[in-house]
């Protein structure tokens, strides 16, 4: 009996360090001092303000913009986000990298292919993705209530019209 006593409370104070040294190894440090450097910390609170500008002239016209962080230009993440009018269509293009698309609101058209005729469509409402690969060419028509994107990526990021002469420069929108 006295074998049993010693074996029980020698596995009770084993499990009570084990549980102390797991509680530790999993806790998260707590900061102790206010003003912590949040530099590169980008925060938008809500819809209302996200600040929109008319996109570039590759952008059918009454497209707007709204950078949300980073640079396509650079190297490094982005996010932006692109509203379309009721029924505009950017007709098919490409990337040079990988692009996200995320339907915010509205909802669109969504065809994966070089020409329309032979192309995988698909209806994407508020919450529908898309991961393109690199090179993949889609083209997108907003729907009757235009549509909010969100579209994430790597920059330097590029767009390519398939047949230039859709490129909106070139038909003077």
């Amino acid at each position: 009996m006295l074998l049993s006593r010693k074996k029980s409370a020698s596995s009770a104070l084993l499990l009570g360090a084990a549980l102390t040294l797991t509680s530790l190894t999993h806790a998260a440090p707590v900061p102790t001092e206010p003003g912590q450097n949040l530099s590169g910390v980008t925060i938008i609170p809500g819809s209302d303000a996200v600040k929109w500008q008319p996109a570039p002239p590759m952008f059918p016209h009454g497209t707007r913009i709204a950078i949300l962080t980073g640079d396509t230009a650079k190297p490094g993440p982005f996010t932006l986000r692109v509203m379309m009018p009721s029924g505009s269509f950017i007709p098919p293009h490409t990337h040079n990298l990988d692009e996200m698309l995320t339907v915010i609101s509205g909802d669109i058209q969504h065809f994966v292919g070089q020409d329309l005729s032979a192309t995988q469509q698909r209806h994407l409402g508020p919450g529908g993705f898309v991961h393109l690969p690199v090179n993949v060419p889609h083209a997108i028509k907003a729907g009757s209530q235009g549509a909010v994107l969100q579209v994430s990526g790597t920059g330097p990021f590029s767009m390519a019209y398939v047949n230039p002469q859709d490129d909106p420069r070139n038909t003077g929108r």
